[in-house]
Parts: structure tokens; C-alpha cells; sequence
């Protein structure tokens, strides 16, 4: 603080905090502990006082809230007990003033938050309710996001914390959520929902009261432990009547006592909720970074839904590496499909770029032959941020490149209005039946890996899939469809399926290969070897080339001297 740098403060504050929240009590005694955390306290406050006052994600509410009294309170609580009619609850409720107001401000002032939250809440509540359910932690603590951020995965708060569950950095990389340029984890809701419950869990652990428990979450372990030191009690009502919590702590668990109350029956308490759909998914391993509006076409949907199933994204593609991508239901067998036709099994590849003076979006678009849109969403930013001198991520254009020209069969983009699905790609036609077998070899089976060989051709039974023949031999469905491009959902019977470890068939099986080959433009020397089934290693070795580059003209041998 005293160098004037606020973030470093901040992050250096966060880890305090969560560090000492396994300190034993007999530590916590110890006056100069007191002293080092009176300190942390002080640059606590004032790091919140010196932050922007925005709006706060949520219902934490900063400000104190008077309490109903008399007749209000009397009508408050008969239409709680009305509403519960014999409902059972796994966390705690206190039916106090405290409580009953914010019951009260749910259904009157703050009705139209409530009523949106909770319609959002629809779509994640019986995920957060299954994980909660795992971890051992009360499955009505789902409401506490509500109180977070509303159910919103792109809640940021004014101290920092992000997602749904308001993570701050240091306590979500404890809990495993990674945070870097490509992915915010605190944004995704599966893994924050998991983190959460921990988290939870292990304030519970150390504290043995679920009030102190999720106040703790609120305002951090440490806080709560001076409370109780100071005051020699761990009843959370009674910290609530002293000067050892901030308000917002103080009206956290009457929030949350009063968000389970109306979330559990929100129609008895006379509000109209509109449930969203439900967050369901299916799951694509990408191999590598690869753009979502590319990932969208293969998916036969549209990067908005990639985008909000996949919340943790910051840029419009797959970070580098390996990445499981989540797709709407019935589009993972599809999708990884399109990305095996596409370029053989090779994803394609993201260049860099940056901004000259006089650049424009729709110039530098035009450039890689892409969409100004995509350029941007790619990179996160506004047409407003694309200024000189920024170092662009080009994502691959959806045209064909000269590395993916001369491979087949590749998808085909439909030039029609609106956003399109690829046109479906026609099927081979089916090889011809083989040879009947020797009367001493029993013909192959399809049902278990020991039907062939490591490396052998498997012909195709009425009714086989790809994937039906990946469960039954336990490979990989991605390595199949990589290996078997051309095949259909459905195979016709004989049609022959390339199992891992077999030959690729070569272009020019039964004729003989040419001595000498003269490059065109635009072709590689991969491109070349796929061509006359040689390996781009011997074409190398038998021209003397250190790396890949060939030119247009040169003369390559395709056969050893």
C-alpha cells in the first residue's frame, strides 16, 4: 500500500488470508499474530474503501436493513409457515426478524432480481445440487449463489472475484481453478461448483458451524476467527450485534436463510419465474487450438452456444493443447466427424499478427480471408481496442489453405443466407465384397478386440458404427474417425475400417511411381508424399532437404537414388 500498488496489495492479501486459516487458536492468540492480523485487517479495509463503488453482483447488500417489527413481522412469519407446509431444509433456518425481512425484500423491493435469479438458477441447480450432494455439503446451499452473483458465470465483483461463486484468484488456484489469458475457470459453472463445495466443506471443517461456515466464505476465515477471539463466542448472532463484522457479513446469513426459504417454493411466496433451460452438454476432445466459429460449423451450431456452454473462454477459440470442449447434446459425434474430414486429423493453425497504422478490421480480415468478426472475437476485443501496434491472434480461415488444398475428401462451407450448417458430405461408395475365406478360417466377427490383428482392416456388419466398433475393440472413437474420414454414421456392409496401426492405402497402388516430381504452387512436401504414398522423411533424405520448404519449379525425387 505504501508503494501505491493497489492489485499487488490485493493478491498479496488474498493469500494471507487464506493462509492463515489453518493457524491453530493457540497461534491466533499470540500477540504478535494479533498484531500482523490487525494489520492485514487494515489494508483489508482499506483496499474495499478505496475500491470503485459499482454495483455488486448479487444480494450482498452493504448497506444495513432495518428490521421488521410488530404486525409486518406477525404476517411475514404465518406466510413463511404457510409456505414451508412441512418442507424439510439440510441447512439450519432461523426464523427471526433478520430472516423474515429479507423474506419480506425478496418478494417486495428486490422481486424482479429474485425472479430473474432464480429463472437462471433452473438451468444449473441440478448440477450444483448432484456436486453439493458428492461433496458432502448441504444440497440447500445451492441458494448461496444466488446471493453471489445471481447465477451469472460473468459476475465480477468490485474485490475481483469472478463467476458464479465470486472466486478470488488466490483462493480459486488453491481450489484448482486456473486462471490465464485463454481460460477463467471461475467462470466455468462445473468447476467453480466443485471448487465451491470444497471450499465450503473445509470452512465448515475448521469452524463446526454452518453459519460461520458460509460467513466465513464471505468475508474470509480470519475475519470470523477475530470475531470470536474478541468477543469469546462462536454464535454467529451474536458477532452479528457487534463491531467485529462488516454489515454485508452481518446480512449474509439472513440472505441466504431467506433466498433457500423463497427458492424452494418461489410460487408460493407469489413470484413468477421463468426457468431457462437446462445446462446439458456433450463432450469433444480438440487436440489443439482450433476457433470456435470453426469448432461451431463442425458442431452444426453457432459460437454464441459454444460461448455459453463453455463460459471459461476468453477468446474466441480452444486454448493451445489439448481441450475437452463442451457442444449441445447429440453434436459430439457430429462435430468430432467434421473436425476428422477437415484436415485429415491435423487441426488447423493460428498465426500472429500485429497492428500497422492504418489497419482496419475488415483490412486485416480481408487479409487472411476471414470474417471481421471472427478476427475480433478471437481476441476478445471491441472494433474500438484494434489499434496499431496490438499483437493479433489469426485464427484459420474457413476457405482451403495450400497444407489442406490437396486433401480429401475436406468440408465445403454453403454460401447461403444466414449462419449455415457445412453442406453433409457425400458417401463413398462401398467397397467391394470380400473374397469368401478358406473353409479353415472362420470369417471375423465384429464384438471384441481379438478379432484382428493390431493393424488389420475390419469389414463392416449390417448395423455397425464407427462407434459401435470403438466400444467393442476399446479404441478410441477420435482415433477411428481420424483413421476413417470417409466413413458414414452408418456403414454398409463390407465397407473396410481402418483399425489403429494399419497401412494407409496409398494413391498410387498399382501403378508405378514416377521418378522425379516438379512442385506446383502452393503444394507441400507432406501434400507431395501423400500423394505417392511416400513418408515426407524419405522424400528428405532422398533430396538432401534439411526442413519442409520446397519451391514452385524444383524437381523433387520420389524414389531412393
Amino acid at each position: 500500500m505504501e508503494a501505491e500498488d493497489e492489485d499487488a496489495a490485493e493478491d498479496r492479501a488474498d493469500e494471507a488470508d487464506v493462509l492463515t486459516a489453518d493457524w491453530s487458536a493457540e497461534l491466533l492468540r499470540n500477540p504478535e499474530v494479533q498484531a500482523l492480523l490487525q494489520r492485514l485487517k487494515d489494508v483489508q479495509d482499506q483496499l474495499l474503501a478505496e475500491a470503485p463503488q459499482d454495483a455488486e453482483p448479487g444480494l450482498k447488500a452493504p448497506e444495513e436493513i432495518v428490521s421488521i417489527s410488530g404486525e409486518e413481522l406477525r404476517i411475514e412469519l404465518e406466510k413463511v409457515r404457510d409456505a414451508e407446509k412441512g418442507a424439510t431444509y439440510d441447512f439450519p433456518i432461523d426464523l427471526n426478524d433478520k430472516v423474515l425481512t429479507w423474506v419480506s425484500l425478496f418478494t417486495t423491493t428486490k422481486r424482479g432480481f429474485m425472479e430473474n435469479a432464480l429463472g437462471r438458477a433452473a438451468t444449473y441447480m441440478p448440477m450444483v445440487r448432484q456436486v453439493f450432494a458428492e461433496e458432502g455439503v448441504p444440497q440447500d446451499l445451492a441458494f448461496l449463489a444466488v446471493i453471489e452473483s445471481g447465477f451469472r458465470n460473468e459476475a465480477k465483483s468490485r474485490a475481483k472475484a469472478v463467476g458464479m461463486w465470486q472466486f478470488i484468484r488466490s483462493t480459486g488456484r488453491i481450489y484448482g481453478l486456473t486462471a490465464n489469458a485463454w481460460v477463467e475457470e471461475r467462470r466455468d459453472p462445473v468447476k467453480s461448483t466443485r471448487a465451491a463445495a470444497r471450499y465450503l466443506k473445509r470452512l465448515y471443517e475448521s469452524s463446526g458451524d454452518w453459519y460461520l461456515a458460509v460467513s466465513g466464505y464471505n468475508a474470509g476465515p480470519m475475519t470470523l476467527e477475530r470475531a470470536a477471539q474478541n468477543l469469546g463466542t462462536r454464535n454467529f448472532w451474536d458477532m452479528a450485534r457487534s463491531r467485529w463484522l462488516r454489515t454485508e457479513t452481518k446480512n449474509y446469513v439472513p440472505e441466504l436463510c431467506a433466498a433457500i426459504l423463497v427458492g424452494r417454493n418461489p410460487e408460493r411466496y407469489g413470484l413468477r419465474i421463468v426457468p431457462l433451460p437446462p445446462y446439458t452438454y456433450e463432450t469433444v476432445a480438440v487436440p489443439s487450438m482450433t476457433s470456435l466459429a470453426v469448432l461451431a460449423r463442425c458442431a452444426g451450431t453457432d459460437t454464441a452456444t459454444l460461448k455459453a456452454l463453455n463460459p471459461e473462454l476468453l477468446r474466441g477459440s480452444t486454448p493451445p493443447g489439448s481441450y475437452t470442449l463442451r457442444v449441445p447434446p447429440g453434436k459430439a459425434l457430429e462435430c468430432l466427424r467434421q473436425l476428422a474430414r477437415m484436415t485429415g486429423g491435423k487441426q488447423p493453425i493460428f498465426r500472429h499478427y500485429t497492428v500497422r497504422k492504418g489497419d482496419t478490421p475488415a483490412k486485416v480480415a480481408r487479409r487472411f480471408k476471414l470474417e471481421p468478426n471472427d478476427l475480433l472475437d478471437a481476441n476478445d476485443i471491441t472494433a474500438k481496442q484494434f489499434k496499431a501496434g496490438k499483437r493479433l491472434l489469426v485464427p484459420p480461415s474457413s476457405g482451403p489453405s495450400p497444407e489442406t488444398r490437396d486433401r480429401a475428401p475436406r468440408i465445403e462451407r454453403v454460401k447461403l443466407l444466414g449462419d449455415q450448417p457445412l453442406t453433409p458430405l457425400p458417401a463413398l461408395p462401398a467397397d467391394p465384397a470380400p473374397a469368401p475365406a478358406p473353409a479353415n478360417v472362420a470369417p471375423p466377427v465384429a464384438g471384441g478386440p481379438a478379432d484382428e490383428p493390431a493393424g488389420a482392416i475390419y469389414r463392416a456388419k449390417p448395423g455397425d458404427t464407427l462407434a459401435k466398433i470403438a466400444r467393442a475393440r476399446q479404441l478410441s472413437l477420435g482415433e477411428l474417425m481420424r483413421l476413417n474420414p470417409e466413413a458414414v454414421k452408418v456403414l454398409r456392409p463390407g465397407d473396410a475400417v481402418r483399425l489403429p496401426g494399419a497401412a494407409a492405402p496409398s494413391k498410387t497402388a498399382g501403378t508405378a511411381i514416377p521418378q522425379r516430381h516438379v512442385v506446383r504452387r502452393g503444394e507441400t512436401l507432406a501434400a507431395i508424399g501423400r500423394k505417392y504414398g511416400v513418408a515426407p522423411s524419405d522424400l528428405r533424405a532422398w533430396n538432401g532437404l534439411k526442413g519442409d520448404r520446397i519451391q514452385a519449379g524444383q524437381r523433387l525425387r520420389l524414389t531412393p537414388r
